[in-house]
């Protein structure tokens, strides 16, 4: 519930004014990543201001509060359908409960990498942009992969919770 209250807030506050001064989604949001010229163009839009407001509250706040409360809800999650399911401890996919903390860890990185993108004063460079760029994706790439688990997971445990043809036969 603070995930998504943290998320609402983001969206409601912070990100509106960054994505109006750079006239697209700020970084975060570009689940797919970017490319240099875009990223440079995006740059370019922001003002001193809202350079500011981006590393502070969004940065180095909300975005740090963020990632790790999501990864604990959806680690949680996944801990409880795998319980529900009955999947075994020793089941191939029953470490996937880290997942969300990998994405957590891309997505600091990914926050590390935009502030020195945006608070360095003059054009990144090419190399700069990539990694942030790659961050982003791969933050994407394991929230996806997390939220697909979560999801195959529940549909498994309400086929679970169907009874089976057996049990509707009359006996007798």
């Amino acid at each position: 519930m603070t995930a998504h209250l943290t998320l609402l807030a983001m969206m409601l506050f912070t990100f509106p004014r960054i994505n109006a001064k750079m006239q697209t989604q700020a970084f975060d949001l570009k689940t797919f990543g970017y490319s240099s010229s875009e990223a440079l163009a995006m740059i370019r839009n922001l003002d001193q201001a809202t350079i500011d407001f981006y590393i502070f509250p969004q940065l180095f706040l909300l975005d740090v509060i963020y990632p790790f409360l999501l990864a604990m809800f959806l680690s949680g999650l996944m801990v409880r359908l795998f319980n529900l399911t009955a999947i075994r401890s020793d089941h191939l996919f029953s470490n996937a409960f880290m997942l969300p903390f990998v994405a957590m860890c891309f997505d600091y990185l990914e926050n590390i990498a935009i502030y020195f993108m945006i608070s360095g004063g003059g054009d990144p460079s090419h190399g700069l942009i990539q990694a942030a760029s790659y961050f982003t994706s791969l933050k994407s790439g394991f929230t996806i992969i997390s939220w697909v688990i979560i999801l195959i997971l529940f549909v498994i445990f309400l086929n679970n919770k169907r009874p089976s043809k057996k049990e509707n036969r009359p006996k007798g």
